[in-house]
């Protein structure tokens, strides 16, 4: 919440913030949401857009659940691809 109080407070107008696959997935397509990081997720983009703040949202593509990892290797894997 200081985040979003100190970007209002320098006159910011949009955010962009990567979401953590991981954060959201822990076990890639294995497992259920984890509804933590959800809740994390809404109350930052709640707190911007109360301060008039665009969120512009994407996903941290470096970031692979370590199921998904260990199952498939990394990007180079055309399993994961």
């Amino acid at each position: 919440m200081e985040d979003a109080e100190l970007m209002h407070s320098l006159g910011v107008n949009s955010y962009r913030f990567s979401i953590s696959w991981s954060r959201i997935l822990p076990r890639g397509r294995f497992g259920e949401v984890d509804s933590i990081g959800i809740e994390f997720y809404n109350r930052l983009i709640d707190a911007i857009l109360l301060k008039g703040i665009q969120p512009f949202v994407t996903l941290n593509h470096y970031d692979i659940p370590q199921e998904l990892e260990d199952r498939y290797g990394l990007w180079l894997s055309p399993q994961i691809q």
